[in-house]
């Protein structure tokens, strides 16, 4: 990591070999970077990478939209698709679904590019959908790339009635950019053929300006079953001795993550987290703050925004070690999708992510205890209105699962919120109860259709790997 005084520990280079297995990730160095601040600076960089790329160019995100940002990418890549470039995008089937129309893909592959969707579900995977290609990727001829949260669509503005989402990317220049491009290859490959570059890397000067250059990075590659970047956090967030900021979009720590948070804080350390205000379920409000009161009894200290939506993923550690990209704090990114973020090991780049923090924190109010222990806001927050779409309704399910497990373990004095919810999903589970007597097929029918096609899936892939076991058994020629 560059020298800084802040945290010997984190700077001391003898953590190199420590933090290569902790992320299976080497550090590379000689990168350029420049901070993204929400969609304004996203779309112009993107648009200008499309310009001056030679060989390819890669669109990987969970989700694009056929809205006015949409078909303006739309038309910057056919172009060059038509200038004779491989233009390839790869789009998550779930959060890209009834977002991108046919016409949006025959465009595309009309004028020479490729579009793929990623695992589209089939009767013969029904709990292939689970595991998501959340990667947020551009990135051009294997020298350039842009690595961030903000999805390639139009919402992210916002319109007359509400401000634009509030996210953060990086766009970065150097030789980790052919790792990204790996990663990319192996999702691709997941959907269909392999790829291949047409031709080795050869990259020159960009002309656009970066804010920092010679910073040292690692890819973080995130694969379902695999959490480099939950480990990463955790040795950071150990490591560090003045300061952790985080910012979350949709924040489900598990006991482990939340506890190093805590004793971070009352050892000293500045610990605080950014999270979005509200969301577009009234229960979600009622998960992020359960897990409120032990923090704050800790001294982190926790940041809710103002806006219409914060969407970033980022942290900034003891002014020299930060990260960017598409994990989210939650079991669901830790462990079940495919995820890209970048670790940067940089004092300038710190700097320039601790003033952005810091410049978000006047768009948020803070969450304290009360005197009887109550959470509460510091000051009345201002209206605003907010329009979130389906997707995010699986980190319903994830802080649903937790509150409740929480809860039966007794591992915590619940609070009214945690009291709130709870009696919630025990209404729920009596009006359940309610028509399984009254009407036992409306629940028995449902049922008896999700056995069948698991064990049906099950029977499938266990002939599948005993064919594959007889023919790796017979003798070679």
């Amino acid at each position: 990591m560059s020298e800084s005084s802040d945290s010997p520990a984190l700077t001391d280079p003898r953590l190199s070999a420590l933090f290569q297995r902790t992320t299976g990730a080497a550090q590379q160095g000689g990168h350029c970077l420049q901070l993204l601040r929400d969609s304004s600076e996203h779309e112009a960089a993107t648009l200008a990478m499309i310009a001056r790329a030679e060989r390819h160019i890669i669109v990987e995100n969970y989700r694009i939209c056929d809205d006015d940002w949409g078909r303006s990418l739309l038309t910057a890549l056919c172009q060059r698709a038509r200038d004779g470039l491989q233009v390839m995008v790869l789009a998550d089937w779930l959060g890209s679904f009834n977002q991108l129309s046919r016409r949006w893909v025959r465009q595309l592959n009309d004028a020479g590019g490729e579009f793929r969707r990623f695992n589209t579900p089939g009767l013969g995977e029904p709990l292939a959908w689970m595991v998501r290609n959340h990667r947020k990727l551009m990135s051009i001829d294997g020298c350039e790339a842009i690595i961030t949260g903000w999805c390639q669509s139009a919402q992210w503005r916002g319109h007359a009635d509400q401000a634009p989402w509030r996210d953060t990317g990086v766009r970065v220049a150097g030789d980790v950019v052919i790792n990204m491009e790996a990663a990319f290859a192996h999702t691709w490959q997941l959907t269909g053929s392999a790829w291949q570059p047409r031709s080795h890397p050869h990259c020159v000067n960009t002309p656009l300006p970066f804010t920092v250059k010679n910073a040292n990075v690692r890819l973080i590659t995130g694969r379902p079953q695999n959490s480099p970047l939950f480990r990463l956090d955790q040795l950071v967030i150990n490591l560090a001795q003045t300061r952790v900021w985080i910012t979350d979009a949709y924040p489900v720590g598990t006991p482990a993550y939340l506890d190093s948070l805590r004793q971070a804080s009352k050892n000293g350390v500045d610990v605080r987290l950014l999270v979005p205000g509200s969301s577009d379920l009234p229960m979600i409000g009622l998960l992020a703050r359960s897990s409120y009161r032990p923090l704050l009894l800790a001294g982190v200290r926790v940041f809710e925004w103002n806006g219409a939506m914060l969407h970033a993923k980022t942290a900034v550690a003891d002014g020299c070690w930060s990260r960017i990209g598409s994990t989210n704090l939650n079991p669901a990114s830790w462990l079940g999708n495919y995820e890209l973020d970048l670790a940067i090991e940089n004092a300038d780049f710190a700097a320039v992510m601790e003033s952005q923090f810091l410049d978000d924190l006047e768009n948020a109010t803070e969450i304290v205890l009360s005197d009887a222990e109550r959470v509460k806001l510091v000051a009345p927050r201002r209206p605003t209105k907010r329009s979130l779409r389906h997707h995010h309704s699986s980190t319903t399910t994830l802080r649903v699962s937790r509150a409740m497990a929480l809860a039966v373990r007794e591992s915590r004095q619940l609070g009214p919120t945690d009291a709130s919810l709870l009696g919630g999903l025990g209404l729920i589970g009596l009006v359940v109860a309610g028509v399984a007597i009254w009407q036992p097929e409306a629940i028995a029918w449902p049922v008896a259709v999700i056995a069948a096609l698991l064990s049906v899936n099950l029977l499938r892939i266990a002939r599948r790997r005993f064919a594959d076991y007889r023919k790796n058994q017979q003798p070679k020629a």
